[in-house]
């Protein structure tokens, strides 16, 4: 895949100050932070451009295993009960259900999503 930046969304990230202090988290892991959220940004973009639900898994997947690296870089428990995949582009997964049992373990999954179905 090309990876070149004029092929993808600029976005910025703006990284909780006060969460990197009381985490006592350093500049070079911060910077690997916003290294992560860019590359995550690439991959949200890829699934906006593409409809091939085996694409959108696949990157879905990649995206789950970089939120476990931010989740390790921000000193928390690598838990996927906190990664909010319903705001995964074109996951068609109930979003209210899902926000009210985030964090719970409990998913509500459209079986023909794209992203998350069969």
């Amino acid at each position: 895949m090309n990876m070149k930046s004029k092929n993808f969304k600029l976005r910025n990230t703006v990284i909780n100050s006060n969460l990197v202090v009381r985490q006592k988290i350093s500049f070079e892991e911060v910077d690997k932070i916003k290294k992560l959220h860019t590359l995550k940004n690439c991959y949200l973009d890829l699934m906006h451009k593409y409809s091939e639900p085996d694409k959108l898994k696949y990157f879905s997947s990649i995206i789950t295993q970089i939120e476990f690296q931010l989740q390790k870089l921000w000193e928390f428990p690598q838990n996927e009960y906190y990664h909010r995949f319903w705001e995964l582009p074109k996951c068609e997964c109930p979003k209210m259900d899902n926000i009210e049992t985030y964090g719970t373990g409990h998913r509500w999954i459209n079986p023909q999503c794209p992203v998350h179905g069969k």
